[in-house]
């Protein structure tokens, strides 16, 4: 199954990344050189080019889970077996107090590499699914906060009663 990140979901971090580098970029013909503001100005340049960067490497990747594991392809390809999975973290992270509206960040390890999916990939819900049974498979212990979390998905992990 090869999933990917709709262009509709990540135009928002596209704007962002082009907001703030209009920001940090514009106002440095009248600062001068080699000044503290010049430099913070440069550092906001590049973090905002950064994030730019990371979106762009999101929207050219493909993620694919099949019976043995879970594949990014695309410019930075990493791949993880399910039987060597050994870490499980799914997160929330708020926009606005009331927590109604964000996005969530599933982080999984294995045989020394990691790989970081957001909600905003295309049928994240089935990925955070097959994660849950292959932690349960190998039965890893979650935290509250990732069980929490999965549960709001409407997923739940069998077996799975040592991170509760």
């Amino acid at each position: 199954m090869a999933l990917g990140y709709p262009a509709r979901a990540l135009w928002p971090d596209y704007v962002r990344a082009g907001i703030g580098l209009a920001i940090a970029l514009l106002p440095m013909p009248w600062v001068p050189p080699g000044s503290f503001g010049n430099w913070l100005l440069a550092l906001l340049a590049l973090l905002f080019g950064g994030f730019a960067a990371m979106t762009w490497v999101k929207q050219r990747s493909t993620v694919r889970m099949n019976p043995d594991g879970i594949r990014i392809h695309g410019p930075v390809g990493k791949a993880i077996a399910w039987n060597a999975l050994d870490r499980l973290a799914l997160r929330f992270y708020s926009t606005r107090k009331e927590r109604g509206h964000g996005w969530m960040q599933l982080k999984l390890s294995g045989g020394g590499t990691t790989v970081t999916i957001d909600s905003n990939l295309d049928r994240f819900n089935l990925v955070a699914a097959r994660a849950a049974r292959a932690a349960a498979e190998n039965a890893l212990s979650l935290d509250p906060t990732t069980l929490a979390n999965l549960e709001s998905l409407g997923v739940w992990p069998v077996d799975n009663e040592a991170g509760r």
